[in-house]
């Protein structure tokens, strides 16, 4: 699965939900691999990757735990050889490159990412997801449509590349408001915002075939104070739901640097925002003592009896090994992980807990 397939999210959450599932054999672990792929950039050695040195060091020490024979040495040794043929085999324009092998069980399972991992190598009875379902969180398609009263500039966003795709420009003669005199001040004035309206209507469909066609989550939508309104008017009904809350400010000639930075930063905040609202939420339900559970053993509990929906981690959460069995039993329930940062009502929790589906007993 490659960073640049239109159903990326989709194809993600169907993968973690498939190996949290897995059960090796008894004695057997599963290898779960996290690489940092981006080249050092400064330094003596421009290129090189950290994640390379870590992998390296961590088969080794592996290898040496599992003793002198076995069938967990014989599965491992396998893993460690596919690992290293997946790797050659990587797309170099993945930033995160995340691998899950039981040779002994027949898991095979890489995730080329359009952003970094941190490095981690772990070999254990269960596969290691919490990198995974924060990646899920995080990670999305959005569609962004730049849009004055006769020009539409489109931008595929996938992890952190932006990249321009065609959009609609006309001659800005019709749509432009000028200075004339009795009955044809009016008339002109219909003529233009007819115009405008037609526009939109273009540009909205437009919007929601690439939107369509890219598996986009979200909208989001830029441009001037005039065009904007009409734009949100003529969107469908479906895909409103996808507008992300708040416009960007952008002059229609932005350079693609610019158009980058600004989304970037929207989108973090909007990603951010919806973090620290799934918090709220989480502790008010508990507060109340109604659809909410805090602390590991309660949200593990209720992960088990598949009364979980949304499991809210704080990312600074330790162990690092509870945050991974928190997101491998959301995987296998269908239930979402909302990881989120610098929420004090969060921490004051334990750091951990889920919105329920329905009450649990007592």
């Amino acid at each position: 699965m490659t960073s640049d397939s239109a159903s990326f999210a989709s194809s993600l959450a169907e993968t973690l939900r498939r190996i949290a599932r897995w059960q090796p054999p008894a004695g057997v672990g599963i290898l779960s691999v996290y690489l940092d792929r981006r080249p050092q950039a400064t330094g003596e050695r421009p290129g090189h990757r950290t994640g390379d040195v870590v992998l390296k060091d961590r088969l080794r020490e592996i290898e040496r735990s599992l003793g002198v024979r076995g069938p967990a040495l014989e599965s491992f040794r396998a893993d460690a050889a596919r690992v290293h043929e997946a790797i050659a085999a990587a797309d170099p324009a993945a930033e995160g490159l995340a691998i899950f092998s039981c040779s002994a069980a027949g898991l095979f399972e890489t995730v080329a990412a359009p952003a970094p991992f941190e490095n981690q190598v772990v070999y254990d009875s269960v596969p290691r997801l919490y990198q995974l379902a924060r990646l899920l969180d995080e990670i999305e398609t959005a569609v962004v449509a730049l849009a004055d009263t006769n020009t539409l500039r489109l931008f595929v966003v996938r992890g952190e590349p932006v990249a321009e795709v065609p959009g609609k420009d006309e001659d800005p003669y019709n749509y432009q408001m000028r200075s004339t005199s009795g009955m044809n001040e009016h008339r002109f004035f219909r003529h233009v915002l007819n115009h405008r309206r037609e526009f939109a209507e273009q540009a909205a469909r437009l919007i929601a075939d690439l939107c369509e066609r890219e598996g986009a989550t979200r909208l989001v939508l830029a441009g001037d104070e005039v065009a904007l309104p009409l734009l949100r008017d003529a969107l469908p009904a479906q895909l409103s739901e996808r507008v992300a809350r708040g416009d960007i400010r952008l002059d229609i000639r932005a350079g693609l640097d610019e158009v980058q930075r600004a989304v970037q930063h929207f989108l973090l905040q909007v990603e951010s925002d919806e973090s620290q609202a799934a918090a709220d939420i989480l502790a008010g339900e508990v507060l109340e003592g109604d659809l909410g559970v805090a602390g590991y053993e309660s949200t593990r509990a209720a992960l088990e009896a598949g009364a979980a929906d949304i499991v809210v981690i704080d990312d600074a959460y330790e162990p690092a090994e509870a945050k991974d069995e928190l997101a491998r039993l959301a995987a296998a329930t269908g239930a979402r992980v909302e990881t989120v940062r610098d929420h004090p009502g969060l921490r004051a929790l334990g750091g951990v807990g889920a919105i329920l589906r329905y009450r649990l007993p007592a």
